[in-house]
């Protein structure tokens, strides 16, 4: 029960940080995250740095949710909610369960890609796992262990 319990968490947050990522990604190229300040001299670095905060914040809700319900297989929780939301970023126009989604992923934002879609990358995969060792660090009293049933 334990290994189910585990896959439907991982492939509903999976989807969560999927739907936030794409949204967070379409608003910093909407240029409305630093909306009262304009950098005219390095737009690269500019659109990276919006799409840290946004991926940032949007990889916050899975890796609170899996340090709060999953705390003893976190590591494969957290590793299964990126591999899934990887492969469903590359099955974009394709259909979600296509299992060449992660290969697609990989091609086109670090091999194939410019500084921005690397940037993307490195944040899909990095930003939950900064923020599960955050909530690892962070004292008992600040962040409850787990949720009381």
């Amino acid at each position: 029960m334990t290994v189910v319990r585990l896959l439907l968490l991982s492939i509903s947050l999976a989807i969560c940080y999927y739907a936030l990522s794409i949204a967070a990604i379409g608003v910093a190229a909407a240029g409305k995250i630093f909306w009262w300040f304009q950098w005219q001299d390095n737009f690269h670095f500019y659109h990276i740095a919006q799409n840290f905060i946004g991926i940032g914040l949007a990889a916050l809700l899975p890796a609170y949710l899996v340090h709060s319900y999953e705390s003893d297989n976190k590591w494969l929780c957290i590793g299964l909610v990126i591999v899934l939301s990887m492969s469903l970023h590359g099955n974009i126009h394709y259909v979600p369960w296509d299992p060449v989604g992660i290969v697609r992923f990989f091609n086109d934002t670090l091999l194939r890609g410019d500084a921005g879609s690397v940037g993307i990358f490195l944040e899909i995969l990095f930003m939950p796992i900064l923020w599960l060792l955050a909530f690892e660090r962070m004292p008992n009293r600040v962040m409850p262990r787990k949720f009381v049933h």
